[in-house]
């Protein structure tokens, strides 16, 4: 409706992992020659470690591989003028060796381009923060 106010809530760390759970598509944010860069992946959780595939030895799987990086996830209606952001930071770190094969090739991640030899990328979150953004009817906003 729109007399209906919109209220932003903060999520806490629970919420926050339960709502990334529930998408595919995130981004990463790192830096690229001293410049802030952001591209979007496919991805998956397993266990605590969001994963998403690169192109090995890309410039992108050399940019964030060991270094800090932001991971985004989000979702909106604009129908309802609501939705949710999450934003997490942590160290991205190659997955070779560290997470069996098959349980990462699994993983129903498909690359966005051609590539021959897929890097695969976890990062542990160290911290997590979100934003909801809900419609509510005047009377319930006070």
């Amino acid at each position: 409706r729109l007399d209906d106010v919109a209220v932003m809530e903060d999520l806490g760390p629970a919420e926050c992992r339960r709502l990334m759970a529930t998408q595919t598509i995130g981004r990463v944010a790192f830096v690229a020659d001293g410049e802030p860069a952001v591209l979007p992946v496919s991805f998956a959780i397993v266990g605590e470690v969001v994963v998403f595939r690169t192109a090995l030895g890309s410039t992108f799987d050399m940019l964030v591989r060991d270094t800090e990086v932001a991971f985004e996830v989000d979702q909106s209606d604009p129908a309802y003028h609501s939705g949710w952001s999450v934003v997490g930071r942590g160290t991205a770190r190659g997955l070779e060796g560290q997470i069996e094969h098959d349980v990462l090739d699994s993983l129903p991640l498909r690359p966005w381009g051609l590539q021959t030899a897929p890097g695969w990328i976890g990062i542990v979150l160290r911290e997590v923060t979100g934003r909801r953004i809900v419609q509510v009817p005047p009377a319930l906003a006070r």
